[in-house]
């Protein structure tokens, strides 16, 4: 991942979050990720903590939490939420493939819109996977490829080649059951609404219908108490 393509998008990042349809794309699929992430423990590690709009309910959730972002610009972003909110963090900023295959474990990895911009996914969440305590998760939520959002962000990258979106691969359940990463696997769904939707209550009685492709997928990896990495 490059440290300034993700730099340049931080000023504008959050503002998606306060439009009508970006709010009711986080409440879906907010909801979906805090109900499957399960750590084993306390030690938390965060992939891809961006502006921190997880990192803060991590914190509050009272984890010992380490956060992990390339992006300078977004990761300053992220403190501030924190020291706000007077919760503690170790913050690393690097990439995620310098820094994988270091020593420690974790209880829970959680990541949510990161791995479609990382090289060679499976292969990285393998090696997370090995950091993992036994009975920890590993949570990683990406864009659905081959749905209306999917295709509203090819759009955006071919409008702005410089948009972060045109280095970012999407994949599907099946290109997720192909990646050999370990442990048992559950996937779940959610955004049943397209992008382009009129307001937020119409978007939410489509997600209550779960009809039609999914915008965005979550899958989880556990590994059983008993396997050793």
């Amino acid at each position: 991942m490059s440290e300034a393509l993700f730099d340049q998008a931080a000023e504008d990042y959050d503002s998606w979050y306060e439009t009508e349809v970006g709010k009711a794309a986080d409440r879906v699929e907010r909801a979906l990720a805090q109900s499957m992430f399960q750590p084993s423990g306390s030690r938390v590690l965060e992939v891809g903590c961006g502006t921190g709009q997880y990192t803060v309910w991590l914190a509050q959730e009272g984890y010992d939490l380490t956060a992990l972002d390339v992006s300078g610009e977004m990761m300053a972003k992220a403190r501030a939420k924190i020291s706000a909110i007077g919760r503690r963090v170790q913050w690393r900023q690097a990439d995620i493939k310098e820094i994988v295959s270091e020593p420690g474990k974790f209880h829970g990895i959680f990541s949510m819109t990161a791995f479609e911009f990382i090289p060679r996914p499976g292969e990285v969440l393998a090696k997370l996977y090995e950091r993992l305590e036994p009975g920890g998760c590993l949570l990683i939520g990406v864009i659905a490829g081959n749905s209306p959002w999917s295709e509203f962000y090819e759009e955006v990258a071919r409008e702005k080649p410089t948009s972060v979106f045109a280095r970012a691969n999407l994949y599907g359940e099946n290109d997720i059951r192909r990646w050999q990463v370990g442990g048992r696997l559950e996937l779940k769904q959610c955004l049943f609404f397209p992008p382009t939707v009129a307001s937020a209550k119409e978007a939410l009685a489509m997600e209550e219908r779960k009809s039609g492709p999914a915008g965005f997928i979550l899958a989880k990896w556990v590994k059983e108490v008993g396997i050793i990495a």
